[in-house]
């Protein structure tokens, strides 16, 4: 079959590849629709440990089932289910968790062998749709996180206008918040932001907010996730861009502010996303053919232009 393969540092290939061989309790999933994640752009850019070549990455699959031909979406997780975390409904958080398209390869292929208990279905969703189950989790995950101190947050910011803060802004409106912004330099991607999250945007947040969320992950937007919070207000970070945190811990201690971490989803969430999926505009995606995958890999190297979301399709 063809595959994407990170064959080297800052060298990917579309190359011809061995069928993938499921073990007992594994499924082969014929890939139909495969997102380009920011965090495989980070670890192909950055050559990260997390995501070591030769290796087939892609996490955000929606395919068919090549037993039952029912559609499906992809948890690309895969926790133990049998640790004191996993028992405790913190599965996401698995001591010895996997990530297909990380430690395993994953989904820039024609054919991906995935755990039977990864798959959620997903109807008649088109695939390109289905697709975006995993990073709108991810959003789910991050807004249950965020109204654990405070349920029914009134002003919500959210920092970056990718994929993930679109899906942030969005979960935001779906669940009630009358006033979400979000923030972001590219101006066509604020528009989609308005259009299909009925956000307000603009250039940076402004005032203060119950709940800031940063998508981006840098050492300057974790810092303005917390100048913008109000007193007792919560910034949930869910941004990988790098590590340093930026901001002033002796306010935040006379704040009472918090910041809370936020790491993939747990099953509920996923099963959340799709359902938000079924009614949500994709107008703002773009698609390739997975044989164009490595030009449209290195386009997205150079600048994130103004599409939100590329997905290939094998």
């Amino acid at each position: 079959m063809r595959a994407i393969v990170y064959t080297a540092p800052l060298t990917l290939e579309l190359r011809d590849v061995p069928e993938p061989q499921p073990v007992p309790g594994e499924v082969l999933v014929d890939v139909r629709a495969v997102g380009i994640c920011g965090s495989e752009l980070e670890g192909f850019r950055s050559r990260s440990p997390f995501r070591v070549p030769p290796l087939i990455m892609g996490h955000e699959i929606a395919g068919v089932r090549a037993d039952t031909r029912e559609s499906v979406a992809v948890n690309p997780l895969i926790s133990c289910h049998r640790c004191d975390l996993c028992r405790r409904g913190h599965e996401n958080l698995c001591r010895s968790r996997d990530l297909i398209g990380i430690h395993r390869p994953g989904g820039f292929a024609e054919r991906v062998a995935v755990p039977e208990s990864c798959l959620h279905p997903t109807g008649t969703l088109p695939f390109h749709v289905a697709a975006l189950a995993e990073p709108m989790a991810t959003a789910v995950h991050a807004f249950t996180l965020a109204q654990l101190p405070d349920p029914q947050p009134q002003r919500v910011g959210v920092i970056g206008a990718g994929m993930l803060g679109l899906a942030s802004a969005v979960v935001a409106r779906r669940a009630g918040v009358p006033d979400v912004f979000i923030c972001d330099p590219n101006r066509q991607r604020l528009e989609t932001a308005v259009r299909v999250a009925d956000a307000e945007a603009g250039g940076e947040l402004e005032g203060e907010f119950d709940v800031v969320i940063d998508a981006v992950g840098t050492e300057a937007t974790r810092r303005a996730s917390v100048a913008h919070l109000r007193p007792a207000g919560t910034a949930v970070w869910i941004g990988l861009h790098g590590p340093e945190a930026g901001f002033d811990g002796l306010a935040l201690v006379r704040s009472e502010q918090r910041v809370q971490g936020s790491f993939a989803y747990v099953d509920r969430d996923f099963r959340a996303a799709i359902g938000m999926l079924q009614a949500l505009r994709v107008d703002w995606t773009t698609q390739a053919p997975l044989s164009d995958g490595v030009d449209a890999f290195e386009k997205l190297l150079e600048g994130p232009g103004d599409a939100t979301k590329t997905l290939l399709v094998p």
